[in-house]
Parts: C-alpha cells; structure tokens; sequence
C-alpha cells in the first residue's frame, strides 16, 4: 500500500468518525455549546518506510471563557432574591380610620397629613388599607385609600375578610329646649329649638299633624315655620331624629289659635 492510498484511509476514517458524532437533524444549540465551544480536528499522518501507517483524531474543546483544551461545563442556576421593604401608607390628608373598610363602620381614629403607618392588610372592593394603629383599642384600624399613599412592598399584604358591621343602637333623641308660637291673621308661626344629642344621625324631621313637613341636616338645633291656621283651630308638630340604625321622636306639641 503506498503512502498516498495509507492518508487517503487515515482521513476516510476520520471523516467516518466525525460524522457519528454529527446528530441525523439539526437540533437547536445547547446553553453551552452556545457558550462558544468549538470543535477542531487536526490530523497527524505518519508513514514509515516498512509501509506500516498510524492515523490519529484528536478532538479539541476550546471554550470561549477558558483555556484551549478544556471541557466546557454546564451553566450555573442563578437565582434572583427581590428586595423587600416594609409596606407603609402616608396619610396626604386627614383621614378617618375605621373599624372596617368602609362608611358602615365607627370611626375609631382620625389621622392627620403626613402620618406613617404601617399596612397589614387591605380590602380592594372598596379601597381600604387596613394598617397598625397605636392609638386603638385593637391595634389596628382601616382606611381609605383615597387620601393615602402605599409604598414599600404593599403588593405582598394579604387580602382580608372585613369584620361583621357592628348593631349600632338608634340615635339618641333631640331634648326640646324652647317653642313657642304666635297667631297673626290667620296664620300661626312656630318656632321650636333642640339640643342635639345623637353623634350617628343622619338628619332630622319635622312632623305637623303627622305629615313631614322639614328634613334638616344632621347636628341642626332649631326650625321656624308659618302655616295658616285660624282662630279656634289646633295643630299639633313633633320632631324626629333618624339615621342608618333607626329613629326617635320627640313628644308631641299642640298649638290652638
């Protein structure tokens, strides 16, 4: 066998060799190979004048980060911590806190603007926060997210239950403190005055003869009116208090011309 026919087998069987290594469909690039490892073959023909011949593949790994030669390793897993701060509202503006998320429930605390407090918990039907209170009985207290301000990591607060609406009793009747009323040409004018008692209405009625006659806000305290009424006749007012819980009425007044 002469030397050209002793190379030509030696890079046959190289390229025989390489080949099995080569996979039958093109496959994406693995995380490594990626990488930049590459592969180079070099080959040594060495011939000898007795005819004998001795091909040899050497098959070496260069990676992009290392040294010629080395073997290319599997990437590490990162893993990536987020940085955490405590969840705290800012009070823009003065803000009730309440027993739960919403009007239903007994102011327990008012804060003022720029108040720091740290939020445990929140309610997004109706955008409440409910937030550390040292100055409650229960240590706690919810408000409004309105006329606050979140920071830190409030999107990891749990979403709570809110707290079954307390059974407030009616408010408190209104005490008649001065009427009085005068007959004038066919018409009698009344005056009537109140102290108000209730911390929970919602306002007050005026009743003559059992009809309504004047819604007032809450917290008013007297009412005039001048309705015909002529002489020998009678009239009789009385004064409701009502709110979310119930009402009260006064005793009743009757007027004679």
């Amino acid at each position: 066998m002469n030397k050209k026919m002793i190379v030509s087998a030696g890079v046959s069987l190289i390229l025989a060799i390489l080949a099995c290594n080569v996979p039958g469909t093109s496959q994406p690039l693995t995380l490594e190979q990626q990488a930049g490892t590459a592969i180079a073959a070099t080959l040594t023909a060495q011939t000898s004048e007795s005819g004998s011949s001795t091909a040899t593949a050497t098959a070496t790994f260069i990676s992009l980060t290392g040294t010629p030669g080395s073997t290319a390793t599997n990437a590490g897993t990162v893993t990536i911590t987020p940085t955490y701060s405590t969840p705290m509202l800012t009070v823009l503006e003065q803000t009730n806190c309440r027993e739960g998320p919403g009007q239903d429930y007994q102011v327990v605390f008012t804060y003022l603007a720029k108040v720091k407090l740290e939020i445990i918990g929140r309610y997004e039907p109706t955008n409440f926060w409910l937030v550390k209170s040292p100055g409650t009985k229960t240590g706690t207290c919810w408000m409004w997210g309105e006329y606050t301000e979140a920071s830190g990591s409030y999107w990891v607060v749990p979403t709570l239950t809110p707290p079954p609406t307390a059974t407030l009793p009616p408010p408190q009747a209104p005490s008649i403190t001065k009427w009085d009323f005068s007959c004038s040409g066919g018409n009698v004018t009344f005056n009537l005055e109140w102290e108000d008692r209730a911390t929970n209405e919602t306002g007050y009625r005026v009743f003559r003869d059992g009809e309504a006659v004047a819604e007032l806000p809450a917290n008013s305290t007297a009412w005039t009116e001048t309705t015909p009424l002529e002489s020998g006749e009678s009239v009789a007012y009385y004064l409701q208090v009502y709110g979310p819980s119930g009402t009260l009425n006064t005793s009743i007044i009757k007027l004679t011309c």
